[in-house]
């Protein structure tokens, strides 16, 4: 199958909106700046701190608070990082039973030998603010031969596995070879190691049990250097962005067993440009949306489904920026996704996005402050559900109630229901008319029939008049 030109795909995929309805602002201008900030995390244990990773090897913690003045350093890997090119502490990730086992993960390039490692850590039991760097626990290393295309993004799934970006190390063909872990998406599960490992392989991982000598761990491939990729609470969707060659940045899904493109493809361009290219038998999966090198573009920087509620015009789209030129788009997962609309052009080297408990997402500059999203107007078309939300689940994790808080814009029959993680519905915690405004309901832990049900992962979804409106994982800790 011969693809169109990358003349063709410009003019097709590159035509912008502007979104004057959404501005940014500093989120916490008492801070002061950060050095290389390519991180930012909450633990989801109830607490309402955010935590930046620094790519010098530290990790900082402070209230989630317009008015904080003050960071503590709750990390420091500095000791045998290596810093040269795109190395260094790349990525951290909270356990989704953080709030009572205090695990953490991060990704990192050694110096001695040169390895990406995934380790895992504890936090300190007397000092929330503190980790315990003794407990370091290797879970997975890889070798790198080279300084450039790290990836190192990790996050967990809506699933409870652990999911890691790999770059391509640039040998650009490690990205399409099933039996080396670089230019891929690895997924596995940190709490049942298994066959001499400190992880285990999902079952449902999609080359799990090969005879062919395939790598169990992963999950999708044909990457190049994924900067970065996250989880959508909402839906379970994870999207990637890829950092491009010479021509063309991408963002997309990342699906399941599926081949992403790179080499053969850069975007939805053949590889390398201008050439014809034969992929029908590749299956290649082509990414949602992408954008060419002009006008300084060159780097993209993933980001996230905005959920959060000071920027509505914003929710449920994917918000993205490139590194280089500062400018920050999203794109409609549902209408038009090709179709890029720019919310500022910064001039700013936007590093990392990440989002708080409750879905505000904010952004970080590469020598520089943290911006968070808001509106600029209200007399826009707002993309927040029109007749309910499903807002906020806490604790998360909890013990013996879950608190679930959501909204209806007007007097409609609202059904919250919890389900396991396949699919089974355990419970349904409410079911009647419920008059417009605010509400909160409780889950007690326990199924239809009273029974209480074991630790692990569940899922609550509200629908409203009969449609879903919203899903929020829980995470039950006996």
């Amino acid at each position: 199958m011969t693809r169109p030109t990358a003349y063709t795909i410009a003019t097709l995929l590159l035509s912008t909106g502007t979104s004057h309805a959404v501005g940014i602002d500093p989120a916490f201008p008492n801070l002061p700046l950060w050095d290389s900030p390519i991180n930012i995390e909450h633990a989801g244990d109830g607490t309402d701190r955010l935590f930046v990773v620094e790519r010098a090897g530290q990790i900082y913690v402070f209230t989630n608070d317009p008015a904080v003045s003050q960071r503590s350093q709750f990390l420091d890997v500095s000791a045998g990082l290596e810093l040269n090119g795109e190395c260094g502490l790349l990525g951290l990730a909270f356990h989704p039973n953080y709030e009572s086992n205090r695990f953490f993960y991060v990704c990192y390039v050694d110096n001695s030998p040169l390895q990406t490692v995934i380790a895992r850590f504890t936090a300190n039991g007397a000092n929330p603010n503190l980790a315990d760097l003794g407990s370091q626990v290797p879970i997975i290393t890889i070798s790198q031969n080279g300084f450039y295309h790290k990836g190192g993004c990790i996050e967990f799934g809506n699933d409870g596995y652990l999911y890691v970006s790999l770059g391509e190390d640039g040998t650009p063909n490690n990205a399409q070879s099933l039996t080396t872990l670089k230019g891929k998406v690895l997924r596995i599960d940190v709490d049942n190691p298994g066959g001499g490992l400190q992880y285990g392989i999902p079952p449902s991982n999609p080359f799990a049990g090969n005879p062919n000598g395939w790598r169990r761990e992963i999950y999708a491939y044909g990457y190049r250097n994924p900067w970065r990729f996250s989880n959508d609470p909402d839906t379970g969707d994870l999207w990637l962005a890829d950092v491009g060659q010479n021509t063309w940045e991408e963002v997309g899904l990342v699906l399941k067993g599926r081949n992403h493109g790179w080499p053969k493809m850069e975007g939805r361009a053949c590889y390398p440009i201008g050439q014809p290219c034969d992929t029908l038998n590749l299956d290649i999966v082509l990414p949602l949306a992408v954008y060419g090198h002009s006008g300084g573009s060159a780097s993209v920087t993933g980001g996230n489904v905005y959920r959060g509620p000071s920027a509505p015009t914003l929710y449920g789209n994917y918000v993205f920026a490139d590194y280089i030129n500062g400018r920050i788009w999203y794109i409609d997962p549902d209408v038009n996704p090709g179709t890029l609309h720019l919310i500022e052009d910064t001039s700013l080297n936007v590093a990392a996005f990440g989002a708080d408990a409750e879905g505000e997402l904010y952004f970080s500059t590469f020598n520089g402050p943290i911006y968070r999203f808001t509106d600029t107007a209200s007399d826009v078309p707002r993309r927040t559900p029109s007749i309910g939300a499903l807002r906020a689940v806490h604790p998360n994790p909890f013990h013996a109630n879950a608190t679930m808080e959501f909204s209806l814009a007007k007097a409609s029959r609202a059904v919250l229901e919890v389900f396991d993680v396949r699919g089974k519905r355990v419970a349904k915690v409410l079911d009647r008319n419920v008059p417009a405004g605010d509400h909160t309901a409780v889950w007690d832990g326990r199924d239809v029939d009273g029974r209480a049900q074991p630790s692990g992962v569940y899922f609550c979804r509200l629908t409203v008049g009969g449609t879903p409106v919203g899903t929020r994982r829980i995470v039950m800790v006996k």
